[in-house]
């Protein structure tokens, strides 16, 4: 009697147990997280931006040449301008893989001048504005996440110029507001701060050409306004 029910409870223990183990229907189900990954944008330089920048011009020699009617051509001085400007730029690029290209409007002004008093003359120059466009072109690089550029372009300014006094050569009198073309040369990185904004720097040269001016009397000068400039800004991209 004793032996068969120790069997008898041996058995309701087992059965129990595998009850637990096997679990039922009503047992609530475990779903296990799907992790996403996320997907790199394949052209992060592609579109739309709007940014500007400081600069500071300089190294822009201009020798003022005078040629009077009735006497020897000379030096009246010289004007090296240079100064600080802000500019403001919209534009829109293009990738592909790793090569970029992109187009550019900017508008340009601050205290860019010179002025000179020498052997009885005196003169000064300044830009007043310049409206330019530009082609970058370069590649999109792992170095700091950047995008290394080429700059070519085309800028039309006004510039002051005023040249007068009587000295050995004679006397002048130029006062002109005058309006020209020169070409942008340059070389530029730009590389992310955030999501949206990169931070851009650069260096450009920029050659306006010759002007011939021509003062009251018909003396006459040649204007050659050109510059180095280093520029640093910020971009917004859309």
């Amino acid at each position: 009697m004793m032996k068969s029910a120790c069997l008898l409870t041996c058995a309701t223990v087992l059965f129990s147990a595998g009850t637990a183990q096997a679990g039922s229907l009503s047992d609530p189900l475990i779903e296990t997280p799907v992790t996403t990954l996320a997907v790199e944008d394949s052209k992060p330089w592609q579109g739309a931006y709007v940014g500007g920048a400081l600069g500071y011009h300089f190294a822009g020699g201009d020798r003022v040449g005078i040629d009077p009617v009735a006497s020897p051509s000379f030096s009246a001085g010289e004007l090296d301008i240079s100064g600080l400007a802000v500019s403001l730029r919209a534009g829109y690029r293009w990738q592909f893989n790793d090569f970029v290209v992109g187009s550019e409007i900017a508008v340009e002004g601050g205290q860019v001048e010179d002025d000179f008093t020498n052997g009885g003359y005196s003169g000064s120059t300044k830009l007043n504005h310049a409206l330019s466009v530009r082609l970058k072109a370069g590649v999109a690089s792992k170095f700091f996440d950047s995008f290394i550029y080429g700059t070519v372009g085309l800028s039309r300014a006004e510039f002051d110029y005023v040249v007068s006094g009587t000295g050995a050569g004679g006397p002048v009198s130029f006062n002109d507001t005058y309006s020209t073309n020169g070409y942008i040369l340059g070389v530029g990185f730009e590389r992310p701060l955030s999501d949206r904004w990169t931070l851009t720097g650069e260096y450009e040269y920029v050659n306006f050409g010759k002007d011939e001016l021509t003062d009251g009397a018909g003396s006459t000068t040649i204007a050659t306004p050109l510059f180095h400039t280093i520029k640093l800004g910020v971009n917004y991209n859309f």
